[in-house]
């Protein structure tokens, strides 16, 4: 890549990663980063190159998971950026249509990594579908299942097998005001339940047998977790009136 074209891809790599995520970097450990970041085609979109950056060096990267780009390219050499993400691994998958889906796999814990299909809509990439994958065995489960009522109910029964750290995780959605409630489980061990803001902000354990009162309308997060390594199965019934 020519020398102009590099400080300019360098300066919109710098812009979209942030001066927050930045600020860890030294001045020279920064012009490393920027510099000797691994750059792989995509294909293109609207006539315009699209290629993966993948951003290495130890202020800008966690334990594991270190910074990926997806940038569009124009003939200045400026760039629109359609996917800004942290994982340990990125990579296409699938035809291109115009451009591949990625998959993303995330550090989580020892034990788990979160696995992200993005999809390119729009000028964007978008999440189309996630879940966890447990290191030890291979066993994965999808984030945010759909739980859905019948015409006329207001319970469904949840069943599954939980453990510490490996939790089931259903989305609801349900309006301001309303409450919802989890039945006694039938279960082989103890279970927690935690109701979590689909951004993560908040979170509110749900004792078995006592409504909860819902502070806003959309979709949240109910986790069911085991107490133990050991699997533990479940049944229970939610309720939301």
């Amino acid at each position: 890549m020519p020398a102009a074209a590099a400080l300019i891809l360098a300066a919109t790599l710098s812009r979209a990663l942030g001066d927050e995520l930045l600020s860890g970097c030294t001045a020279a450990e920064r012009q490393t980063v920027l510099h000797t970041a691994d750059t792989s085609p995509l294909g293109t979109a609207g006539g315009r190159r699209v290629v993966l950056v993948s951003v290495h060096g130890s202020c800008v990267c966690g334990t594991v998971n270190c910074p990926y780009v997806v940038l569009r390219l124009a003939p200045d050499g400026t760039a629109d950026v359609l996917l800004n993400t942290f994982a340990y691994e990125v990579a296409p998958t699938g035809p291109a249509a115009p451009l591949p889906n990625l998959r993303e796999l995330a550090h989580d814990s020892a034990l788990v990594s979160d696995e992200t299909v993005d999809a390119y809509r729009n000028g964007k990439y978008v999440v189309v579908s996630s879940a966890r994958i447990r290191g030890d065995n291979g066993a994965r489960k999808a984030n945010a299942v759909p739980v859905h009522f019948a015409a006329g109910t207001t319970s469904t029964v949840l069943s599954g097998s939980v453990s510490l750290g490996w939790y089931d995780e259903y989305a609801l959605a349900a309006a301001a005001g309303q409450r919802i409630t989890v039945s006694e489980p039938h279960a082989s061990g103890t279970l927690t339940f935690t109701l979590v803001d689909r951004d993560g902000a908040h979170a509110v354990d749900i004792a078995p047998g006592v409504a909860a009162v819902l502070p806003r309308s959309g979709v949240f997060l109910l986790h069911v977790e085991g107490s133990g390594e050991a699997a533990e199965s479940y049944r229970a019934t939610v309720t939301i009136r």
